[in-house]
């Protein structure tokens, strides 16, 4: 492992980072672009313009059906028979419906369904899909006071979930921009922040190009990502602080591109060798794992990705493009030439003892 890491440093030692920020930034673009392709497809093909997104009831009002069934789903076979016999019971009724999903064992096992349901009447709906169940399969001795729950979420508790994950959020990227501030500068605060963005941007275009469905779960992703790469990119950052401190003070323009091609450099194995072995174990989870899992396990998989990008060429770039930006304008007010044209001459002090007596000749004078 450490001959590949050290054939990775040598391969990647001539590469610059910083003069690539046009590839860098193309990118997500690129991303963005076919998101609004994929979008339109699935608006188009669902018939509406909500369709474009697959959210879950959490986000637009729905119920939830828990059908205690025990042994009778005891074997895989009985469970898939069930379960996709009471899924299309209900779309035959309109009603769009998730994968169903199985829980409990035993004499506790049941089949777990959500399904939209944004009509006014969402008892009445429930109701009727209950007694549907009931009267469709009398052979499962189903009593409806035990084995039946249904629980619902109205458009405005869904809307009141939206505005909620959104403020945790928007909370969580102003804790990290005060933290990144304190502990390094404002213009690391804000590339930091920068990242983070392009981060949940990314999250939201994949899952919306592989339709996954978004529920709760996802803004629990969005903070895991949100933690896991901000801590790439402090990382990073303290690479680039401790070697401009180790660095000549009368060097430029060119001291920070260069500080930051190194400390990327530095830290571009053990990031990507961490991004690797935490995306085999969450592509475990999102193989073998139910629905819900899945629903959590693959956002996370996006977030690994854009994370682990916007750490390593999103964020250090854009600090270094900011920061030499003002490096070059600092440095060219100290260089003003008097005349247009003329060239540029620094202005400097005459501190020789000649002019220091000239000096003092001319107060006595006065």
């Amino acid at each position: 492992m450490s001959k590949l890491m050290n054939k990775f440093e040598l391969m990647t030692s001539k590469f610059s980072i910083t003069d690539k920020y046009r590839i860098w930034f193309a990118t997500p673009i690129v991303i963005i672009l076919i998101t609004i392709i994929a979008f339109s497809i699935y608006a188009a093909v669902g018939g509406g313009f909500s369709k474009g997104i697959n959210l879950g009831i959490d986000f637009t009002g729905g119920s939830t059906i828990t059908i205690t069934l025990g042994d009778s789903i005891a074997s895989d076979e009985d469970f898939v028979r069930y379960s996709s016999a009471f899924k299309s019971l209900i779309e035959d009724m309109g009603i769009e419906v998730s994968e169903p999903q199985k829980t409990g064992v035993g004499s506790d096992a049941a089949i777990y369904l959500r399904y939209r349901n944004e009509d006014a009447d969402l008892q009445n709906t429930n109701n009727q899909i209950v007694e549907a169940i009931l009267i469709s399969y009398p052979e499962l001795e189903i009593v409806e006071e035990t084995d039946i729950s249904v629980e619902s979420i109205g458009s405005r508790t869904a809307r009141t979930l939206v505005s909620q994950a959104l403020i945790a959020i928007i909370v969580t990227w102003a804790v990290v921009l005060l933290y990144i501030i304190i502990r390094f500068e404002l213009w690391s605060g804000i590339a930091a922040v920068i990242g983070l963005l392009h981060d949940v941007l990314i999250m939201i275009c994949l899952t919306i190009i592989f339709h996954v469905q978004i529920n709760t779960t996802f803004v629990a992703a969005v903070i895991t990502i949100v933690a896991y790469s901000i801590n790439n990119t402090i990382i990073v950052f303290d690479r680039v602080r401790e070697h401009v401190k180790l660095s000549p003070p009368n060097n430029k323009t060119n001291i920070i591109s260069n500080m930051v091609d190194m400390s990327v450099k530095e830290t571009l194995a053990r990031s990507i060798a961490t991004t690797i072995t935490t995306m085999i174990t969450i592509a475990l989870l999102a193989i073998i794992g139910v629905s819900s899992i899945q629903e959590f396990a693959l956002p996370i998989i996006f977030g690994l990705i854009a994370g682990t990008f916007s750490s390593l060429f999103i964020a250090p770039t854009i600090y270094s493009l900011i920061r030499t930006s003002l490096i070059k304008k600092k440095f060219a007010s100290d260089y003003q030439p008097a005349v247009k044209g003329a060239p540029v001459i620094e202005k400097k002090k005459n501190t020789s003892l000649k002019a220091k007596k000239a000096n003092k000749s001319i107060k006595y004078k006065k």
